[in-house]
């Protein structure tokens, strides 16, 4: 008897060290062979304004006069009415952003804040790890970023209009990029600044348009119309990666240590995903009706103006399809929301 359990602890701890080495493998063919579909659908008909987003686990309505903030069951959590017409509005995160008589921020709370600080018109919003860029134009083009408590941290000017800023999810640094034209030429200027107001490296790139920078890790990635750029803390270029096709849409995910890049390719689509060593890690084909991409979960999902597509075990599925133009979609474990002008359609991926 002794010897028989003997046998099958050895037997069990044999399969357990067979599954563990190649368990990830048998997940990624089950994966491969499955077909991702969206079942128990609801549509619930939501009652918007000029505007709607997805915003604080709910919607947002809104017009150059009232914002509505609803739930995912089209219940009023809260709404705000003016008298006064808002000449941008702007929602970043749990944050709506707004410029009337002066720059104005209500919280997912409905709780109004003033930055009286800020002066000129509001161009754009940016927002990333807990700090909030302002692009201001009045006398020339400034910039603005707050901190959590909506304080202004830094007022910069700069003479060439500022085409992207992103933050470090490391340090109080950012990276800003910068546009100009000699002799109808593109010249780019990439600069990594402390919150402080202290330049800690900057650099030009010339004859192509920068389109996109990331900080991560305290390396800043650009992305360019004819290359990828890889910098180092120091400014230092640790490789860069030559495109040969348009750019349709892209995606740096800083937890999967990913570049998604879709491409217009002839008369097809392609999916590039490149590490942050610049190595190659996956192509895929793509339908050639796919505008752009966003990853949940560590799942890539593309989307057109009428579809939605699961990307897995080298091909992709249609889990949604729709003869309406689709405005946004999110994606929470295994429940998506879907979200159309005047309409919501909620369902699980199974």
């Amino acid at each position: 008897m002794r010897k028989l359990l003997i046998f099958i602890t050895f037997i069990l701890i044999v399969v357990g060290i067979l599954f563990f080495i190649n368990g990830k493998d048998f997940l990624l063919f089950l994966d491969e062979k499955k077909v991702y579909k969206i079942e128990n659908i609801e549509r619930l008909e939501i009652d918007s304004l000029e505007e709607v987003e997805f915003f604080n686990k709910g919607i947002v309505t809104y017009n150059n006069q009232n914002i509505v903030h609803m739930d995912l069951n089209n219940e009023i959590i809260w709404k705000r009415e003016s008298n006064e017409f808002s000449n941008e509005i702007f929602v970043r995160e749990d944050y709506i952003y707004k410029q009337s008589k002066g720059i104005e921020v209500l919280d997912r709370n409905n709780q109004q804040f003033l930055i009286p600080d800020i002066k000129g018109n509001l161009i754009n919003v940016s927002r990333e790890n807990g700090k909030t860029a302002f692009l201001v134009v009045e006398s020339g083009q400034t910039l603005f970023i707050t901190d959590e408590n909506n304080n202004v941290a830094v007022s910069k000017e700069f003479i060439d209009p500022i085409t992207g800023i992103s933050f470090s999810d490391k340090s109080e640094a950012y990276a800003v990029m910068t546009l100009r034209f000699e002799n109808n030429s593109p010249i780019n200027t990439l600069y990594f600044n402390l919150i402080d107001n202290v330049e800690l490296w900057s650099g030009e790139i010339k004859n192509e348009v920068l389109i996109n920078v990331q900080v991560v890790n305290n390396q800043v990635i650009a992305l360019g119309t004819e290359n990828i750029y890889f910098y180092n803390n120091n400014g230092k270029l640790m490789w860069r990666n030559r495109i040969y096709n348009k750019i349709v849409d892209y995606y740096i995910s800083r937890e999967n240590q990913r570049i998604n890049l879709i491409f217009d390719k002839d008369s097809n689509k392609e999916l590039i995903s490149y590490n942050f060593e610049g190595k190659i890690m996956e192509i895929q084909s793509l339908p050639t009706e796919v505008l752009g991409l966003k990853i949940y979960d560590s799942r890539i999902y593309l989307y057109s103006n009428n579809s939605l597509y699961l990307v897995h075990g080298g091909k992709f599925d249609k889990i949604f399809d729709s003869g309406e133009k689709i405005n946004d979609f999110i994606v929470k474990g295994n429940n998506i929301y879907i979200l159309f002008k005047n309409k919501l359609v909620k369902g699980q991926i199974k």
